[in-house]
This record gives C-alpha cells, sequence and structure tokens, in this order.
C-alpha cells in the first residue's frame, strides 16, 4: 500500500525522511519510507525519463492510500540517484503520485544497506 502525504504531512509524521536529491540529474522530493516493499516514482516524473531503459512486469498491483488499486505495467532501471555527491543505481515503479516524486522504498534501502536517522 502507498500511502499519499504531502510535503508538510511528511515533514511532521515521525520515522518519515524527505529530501531534495537529483534523480537522473532532475531536482525530485523524495520520501524515504522503509514501510514500502519497492520504490515508486510520480508519473509526472517518470514522463520525463524516455531515456531510461525499462522493463515489463507480467503484473504488479500496487494499492493506494484510498484503497484503490493501481496496475503496474513497466518500471524505469538504473535510474541515477545522487545523494550528497554519492550516485547510485535504482529502479522505479511509477505510479500517481499527488506531491511527492520519489518513494525510497525497502527494496533500494536494504541493498545499499541504507539507514535512516529520523532524530537529526
Amino acid at each position: 500500500m502507498v500511502f499519499q502525504l504531502m510535503a508538510e504531512e511528511a515533514r511532521a509524521t515521525p520515522g518519515v525522511v524527505t529530501s531534495m536529491f537529483l534523480l537522473n540529474g532532475l531536482p525530485a522530493l523524495v520520501l524515504f519510507d522503509s514501510g514500502s516493499t519497492r520504490s515508486f516514482l510520480s508519473l509526472a516524473l517518470s514522463k520525463r525519463f524516455d531515456d531510461v531503459a525499462g522493463g515489463i512486469y507480467f503484473h504488479l498491483e500496487v494499492e493506494i492510500d484510498n484503497d484503490r488499486p493501481v496496475n503496474v505495467s513497466m518500471y524505469h532501471r538504473v535510474c541515477i540517484f545522487e545523494i550528497f555527491s554519492e550516485r547510485y543505481s535504482i529502479d522505479l515503479d511509477p505510479i500517481p503520485l499527488c506531491e511527492m516524486k520519489v518513494i525510497v522504498g525497502m527494496d533500494w534501502l536494504s541493498l545499499n544497506g541504507a539507514m535512516t536517522e529520523c532524530e537529526h
């Protein structure tokens, strides 16, 4: 399930980390979500990634906050995610997102040994 937090709600929610980072050279608002098993990006941002290699799923159904299922039939492979001048590869599933542009889930966090520190 993907929750549609607005930026201000996300900043005020304990345990949620948000910030601006570069994704394929474009500034993007990023939510690090240890409760999400996959990583996502907004459809609007996805449209700007025409040159990024994609893959095709048989069928992936993602439930968003209002219990509405969204079918995902493709994803963006090997996007470049830049955090404090370090570059990482990330695969992203495009879904309808209100204000959040990117949700980084446990697929990327665990693969990269990342930890979110919410106290600072």
